[in-house]
């Protein structure tokens, strides 16, 4: 590992947007929304080098890939999906209503109609995904689920993610990777349907792909290259710190940072990790200014009395103590490992049921509440200039 300062830590992460990206995603998006599939076959192609491109998969290579799943695996996946399903059934709102005299006003959540969920493919078949990404849609009540993943396998999705899928139940799955999946989902084709809102971690051209497209179509959050920062006083046991940050920099482009107020220790953590960066810093409070500043996707707090820093940081998720490693959250812990990054964990939140819900208001009134307050309410429109607008008061209370 790298010994750096905070200084040197913000040239870092500093916001290199890339233009040429962003210029050639548009130009992906563009011709997806106008040639449709044509254009799909185009890409696929050209980025993926594959020939006879088939946009979904059948039903029957769903079912192969299924049964061609492992008694091991199976019982992995049941344990863990059964994990996820509770952890986020609990998370399902539930609303309320106001009453007050002659007005009532209720607060609902509803699913949305449509998700369309990208799972990466470029280095290995990310099946963790497909769960951490699919179940809270499903959970959510999300009546069509449809999912994209590039042709990583003999040009068509890895089948052990279509059999993850078939598991499931995902019946719209599609060999289609990039930008152009992206863009499919946001405006549809003649075989992948236009969804209410798409979810899944990318790479920067699917993260750039997202960003253009919000607005027309509901996305998740920034969710790019994986980010680890562990905070330690010198207490955590050095050998995990090392094992943890080893493991979040076998990710391509992975970010791994080890803060610490002990510079025995991080000497020590630094021998074992042949990648990262470490920070020394005199105290927690400065520990804390430099962790809110990159608000990182994981954060571990392996140090004494982690509960009194829990409300001070920021991160997409934080993980406390020694037994409490990011890489359980990939696969285990219950919550969705689809985080944001990039600095982003400051506004935005990782995927969850709420992802895939709207919320809306429903209010009643009856005539009663234009003869207390209705003078009280003009002063409004009278105010603003919109005597239409109090005119569709006042003649509720004439009448």
């Amino acid at each position: 590992m790298k010994r750096i300062t905070f200084e040197q830590l913000k040239d870092l992460l500093k916001d290199n947007r890339d233009n040429e990206i962003e210029a050639k995603v548009r130009d992906i998006i563009d011709k997806v929304r106008d040639k449709g599939d044509e254009a799909l076959i185009k890409f696929t192609e050209k980025f993926d080098g594959v020939k006879n491109v088939k946009i979904k998969v059948s039903e029957k290579e769903i079912k192969i890939a299924e049964k061609g799943m492992d008694k091991k695996l199976i019982k992995a996946i049941e344990t863990t999906k059964k994990r996820i399903e509770r952890y986020h059934r609990r998370q399902i709102p539930k609303g309320f209503i106001l009453k007050e005299g002659d007005i009532s006003v209720e607060f609902r959540f509803s699913p949305i109609e449509s998700a369309g969920i990208y799972i990466p493919a470029g280095q290995v078949p990310l099946i963790s995904t497909a769960l951490m990404t699919v179940i809270p849609a499903y959970v959510a009540g999300v009546k069509k689920i449809c999912v994209a993943s590039p042709p990583s396998f003999q040009g068509s999705v890895h089948p052990l993610i279509t059999g993850v899928l078939g598991y499931l139940g995902i019946k719209n799955i599609f060999t289609v990777g990039g930008a152009q999946a992206i863009a499919a989902f946001a405006y549809g084709t003649e075989t992948i349907p236009k969804v209410d809102v798409i979810a899944g971690p990318g790479n920067r051209y699917v993260n750039t792909a997202k960003l253009l497209v919000s607005g027309d179509v509901g996305i998740d959050t920034p969710a790019g290259p994986s980010e680890l920062v562990i905070f330690s006083d010198g207490t955590g046991n050095p050998a995990f710190v090392s094992a943890d940050i080893n493991a979040q920099i076998e990710h391509k482009e992975g970010l791994g940072i080890l803060i610490t107020t002990s510079e025995k220790f991080g000497e020590k953590v630094s021998k074992e990790v042949k990648g990262g960066y470490w920070i020394y810093v005199k105290n927690s409070k400065e520990a804390v200014e430099i962790i809110n500043y990159i608000a990182p996707e994981h954060l571990q707090l392996m140090c004494k009395e982690p509960e009194r820093l829990l409300k001070e940081v920021i991160a997409g998720a934080i993980f406390v103590g020694d037994y409490s490693p990011a890489a359980l959250g990939d696969y285990f812990a219950g919550p969705s490992h689809t985080l944001p990054t990039g600095r982003s964990a400051r506004f935005s939140s990782g995927i969850s049921v709420y992802t895939f819900l709207r919320s809306y208001a429903v209010i009643l009134c009856k005539a009663g509440l234009y003869k207390k307050y209705g003078r009280l309410i003009d002063v409004f429109p009278e105010i603003e200039g919109l005597p239409f607008h109090k005119r569709s008061l006042s003649i509720r209370r004439q009448k």
